[in-house]
């Protein structure tokens, strides 16, 4: 399929703002992120459902949030699309969007987490280069790491440079090797629920990144399996592993495992569980749930520096993404 990139956004533009999944749980937040899209020159666009709630986890009706989707990316106005927010029900949408409509509309899209349920299809089915990157709920310079996300983020959408991608921390090399290929990914565990689906990724020649929060190192050592026993390692060429947040102790959530051996860092996790495989694996990437993030262009072409193990490599998109 062919790639189609987004156009830059550029002061000036307006960009929507739209809830998928998850409804806003705090105004205050909200309106915080709003005014970031401002500071940076854009004019924020709310769609018309992105407030409503339904059955206490939708951000309204299935109806409603496929309704927001579609008008925002059919209205010629709106020059991106922003999501304010994550949780489980974006896989909802999936059997009725309309890809013409976005096929011949492209614009930025943008979300993680949840949204990774869109990001990836949309890129698969339509060829639109989409974006992992920042909430609105969240989006504020003034939090730790704040002005590297909003810094990266604007840069990402108004300029669409190749070149490294910068580090807010130490990138560390778990397996070495160099590699080329395109980007796929986003929060591991909702890249999962995309497997043996008619929207799951086609991992050739791709190098997938994730991340993840609130697991435990039994539960992540279970998603690597099934990425492992559903043939994904046979194919990638590549890994990259962002910030996994609040891992949960085995021992919090029952006291019979206290008794036991501590369980095995996350590193040795992923090595044991992509042992065989040759393709180059960084660690602890700039992105990821509440953390200094980079925004990620879903279906870029990126090369993959990995000197040596306990080395700091590196990332770097080698092909424009927007025009």
């Amino acid at each position: 399929m062919e790639i189609i990139k987004p156009q830059k956004i550029k002061k000036g533009d307006v960009v929507g703002v739209i809830s998928p999944s998850t409804p806003v749980v705090s105004k205050q937040e909200l309106s915080r992120g709003m005014k970031t899209l401002e500071s940076m020159g854009f004019r924020p666009k709310l769609g018309p459902k992105a407030l409503e709630v339904h059955a206490s986890y939708q951000a309204g009706t299935r109806e409603d949030r496929l309704s927001d989707l579609h008008a925002m990316f059919a209205d010629d106005e709106v020059k991106a699309i922003f999501c304010t927010s994550g949780g489980y029900a974006a896989i909802q949408l999936l059997p009725d969007i309309d890809w013409d409509i976005i096929r011949k509309n492209p614009k930025v899209f943008m979300g993680y987490s949840d949204i990774t349920t869109l990001l990836n299809p949309i890129h698969e089915k339509t060829g639109l280069v989409t974006f992992h990157g920042p909430m609105i709920l969240g989006l504020d310079s003034e939090t730790k790491g704040g002005k590297y996300t909003v810094r990266n983020f604007k840069n990402a959408l108004t300029k669409g440079e190749t070149g490294k991608l910068p580090a807010y921390t130490e990138w560390k090399v778990l397996k070495q090797g160099k590699t080329e290929g395109t980007l796929v990914g986003g929060n591991l565990n909702i890249l999962l629920s995309l497997i043996g689906t008619p929207y799951e990724p086609k991992w050739d020649d791709k190098i997938l990144f994730w991340e993840e929060t609130d697991e435990t190192i039994e539960g992540i050592d279970n998603y690597l399996w099934r990425l492992r026993l559903a043939k994904v390692f046979k194919k990638i060429d590549g890994m990259i592993v962002g910030k996994v947040t609040n891992i949960c102790s085995i021992e919090e959530d029952n006291d019979k495992w206290a008794a036991l051996e501590k369980p095995p860092v996350l590193e040795d996790v992923i090595l044991r569980a992509t042992e065989g495989f040759n393709f180059p694996i960084l660690y602890n990437a700039d992105f990821g749930h509440d953390v200094p993030s980079l925004t990620i262009p879903v279906g870029a072409k990126a090369k993959l520096d990995c000197p040596s193990p306990g080395r700091i490599g590196g990332v770097s998109l080698i092909e424009k993404y927007l025009e």
